[in-house]
């Protein structure tokens, strides 16, 4: 297999980034980002969520697919795609948010920001995948998470200002999730709106409200309280049975009908 890339077969990243259902938990790695106020701040100023959303989430997908799946090459040029993009996203906080204060300066390329990022999306993944997949053994998380480290140096992160074990990132993120750096800005309540509830079609609402009964199961409680979100027991005993089934429903499908097509073709070709 010589175009699997920086990953392959054998990986806990093709393993767990080839299932489709984790798509399920997007909406809750890009809420928990959009909750630190200099990143809500930078996409608000310099991103098109607002514009063309389905657009943007397209290309942010397929980016995803080609670091993970593409040949070195692909993911490298993937990698330069996105930095080239994050290159002029900075500028200043209008208002104070959180900890931070008014005129506090932010840059997409700050290891603060950056380290933010990546770990809502891991943590976001590890939890989706045992919820909605089943358990990762302990060696099976960490050897994810060192993988990913490879991918968040491409994106200019250093290994440096990365915790060093993925029992660490997790106390990062409860660490972050519980503290006051994190506030729900008016541009990060305008973007939850349009990330929860794109321009689309009437017909699809009822989809876009399971959507966002999903992500507030899935989302910590503090990430709930500061955009106001409401949730119960029994919402949560109503989700937790969902998941049980899923559970029992999906590692019981074929691969072919548990991967996105573009994920499938992806594999093949780093099998030729």
């Amino acid at each position: 297999m010589r175009n699997c890339g920086y990953f392959g077969p054998y990986s806990t990243t093709w393993k767990i980034g080839s299932e489709g259902v984790l798509a399920l938990g997007g909406a809750r790695a890009v809420l928990m980002q959009l909750a630190h106020p200099l990143v809500a701040m930078g996409v608000s100023e310099h991103s098109s969520y607002r514009s063309d959303p389905f657009g943007r989430t397209e290309r942010t997908f397929m980016l995803g697919q080609m670091l993970t799946f593409g040949s070195t090459p692909a993911a490298q040029k993937a990698a330069r795609t996105i930095n080239r993009l994050h290159a002029h996203v900075h500028g200043t906080l209008p208002s104070a948010a959180g900890d931070y204060a008014a005129g506090s300066t932010y840059d997409a390329r700050d290891p603060e920001l950056l380290l933010w990022v990546h770990a809502t999306l891991i943590d976001t993944i590890l939890l989706t995948y045992t919820l909605f997949i089943g358990p990762l053994s302990p060696a099976e998380q960490e050897q994810y998470y060192q993988e990913s480290r490879t991918l968040a140096k491409l994106l200019g992160l250093s290994p440096s200002a990365m915790p060093a074990t993925a029992n660490d990132l997790r106390q990062y993120v409860h660490d972050m999730v519980h503290s006051n750096r994190l506030a729900a800005t008016p541009q990060a309540r305008q973007l939850v709106q349009q990330v929860l509830f794109p321009p689309a079609p009437a017909i699809l609402r009822p989809l876009m409200h399971l959507n966002l009964q999903i992500t507030i199961a899935l989302l910590p409680q503090p990430i709930r309280e500061i955009y106001g979100m409401e949730w119960s027991s029994k919402r949560q005993q109503l989700f937790d049975l969902s998941a049980a089934a899923m559970r029992l429903a999906i590692p019981r499908l074929p691969a072919s009908l548990r991967m996105f097509p573009i994920t499938r073709r992806m594999i093949a070709h780093a099998s030729t």
